[in-house]
């Protein structure tokens, strides 16, 4: 990605954030991509070298906690609707009205949102690997959720996220960033489900310095970059979106969002990824029946990172859906 495409603007509550951005040609509708963690910008850099020589606009910012972006210690900054806010700032930077929103991981969650506030700036919605999450005005159990999805699913799937509950979890991550790397970038999807899933599994991981190797759809450049970029930013931040979760800290907005403003009427993709252990496809389906059942939904044999592990599978995917939204007229 052009460095020199990159901008800095404070948002409202007086974050800096870092972003790209490359304006579109005529015709062509803005696609905003949304990040998840470990991640910053760069996540997307396959997606832009794809999409912006045909003309895409694209923004592409490093969300709070990640990248260049400025990066609070507290997780009540990590609540859902500030981030959101934000994002809605950097529009208006830039004076976009509407854009096709793409997220994944912990972007899809902030795209939720977005879609649940600010649903006017949006053409149409593309959630990949994890999918809509439904406001939550009821004070999270962790324990609870994770006996629920092993009792249900066969997995305890969030077993991690009590790892990085723990106020310290960044430091032995920084400490072994490697071994963490090789963890959240599994050589094989599989991986997951023994080290990331079950509880204490990740602490144990890290402790014992393992590695797996560089998975075969990481080139060592882009591996080299993911780390700097990590060592750069640090985790201590970032780390928040899991205890501004677990601690409950969005419920009190989530309750205020309108029961109807749940439903998702605008245009929908999801790109399921059927070999993640942390969300695998059913638990996101059964959100989209409820809540926006015109998805287009399309599953790929692939774990968590989609948007690396099936580029080229993906790029096809979202260029095919957002030309038939027929939005040439309506972003000219």
């Amino acid at each position: 990605m052009d460095a020199a495409l990159y901008k800095d603007a404070q948002v409202s509550r007086g974050l800096t954030y870092h972003y790209f951005y490359s304006p579109a040609t005529a015709g062509q509708p803005t696609l905003l991509l949304l990040h998840g963690f470990p991640s910053s910008s760069f996540d997307w850099h396959r997606q832009v070298e794809y999409f912006r020589p045909k003309g895409y606009g694209l923004l592409v910012p490093d969300i709070i906690g990640a990248g260049e972006t400025s990066k609070p210690e507290d997780p009540d900054a990590f609540r859902l609707k500030p981030i959101a806010q934000d994002i809605i700032d950097l529009l208006d930077a830039e004076g976009l009205d509407k854009v096709v929103g793409i997220a994944h991981d912990w972007g899809s969650v902030v795209l939720s949102r977005l879609a649940n506030w600010y649903d006017e700036r949006f053409y149409a919605y593309g959630w990949n690997a994890v999918g809509y999450a439904p406001p939550a005005p009821q004070p999270m159990d962790i324990d609870a959720f994770i006996e629920f999805l092993k009792k249900h699913t066969g997995n305890p799937r969030y077993g991690y996220w009590k790892f990085f509950n723990n106020d310290d979890s960044y430091v032995i991550c920084e400490q072994n960033i490697d071994s963490f790397l090789h963890l959240v970038y599994p050589e094989t999807p599989e991986v997951w489900d023994e080290w990331l899933t079950p509880i204490g599994k990740t602490q144990q991981w890290l402790e014992e310095k393992r590695t797996s190797g560089i998975p075969k759809w990481l080139t060592q450049d882009e591996y080299d970059t993911l780390r700097e970029t990590l060592i750069k930013s640090g985790l201590k931040s970032c780390t928040n979106y899991y205890k501004a979760a677990i601690r409950s800290l969005n419920c009190p907005e989530d309750s205020k969002i309108p029961q109807e403003a749940w439903a998702i009427s605008k245009p929908a993709l999801y790109v399921a990824a059927a070999r993640d252990a942390a969300g695998p496809p059913a638990l996101w389906k059964s959100n989209f029946a409820k809540y926006a059942p015109q998805t287009k939904v399309v599953e790929l044999d692939v774990g968590h990172w989609v948007q690396l592990e099936a580029t080229d599978r993906l790029n096809a995917e979202w260029e095919a859906w957002i030309e038939g939204l027929d939005l040439r007229s309506a972003a000219a």
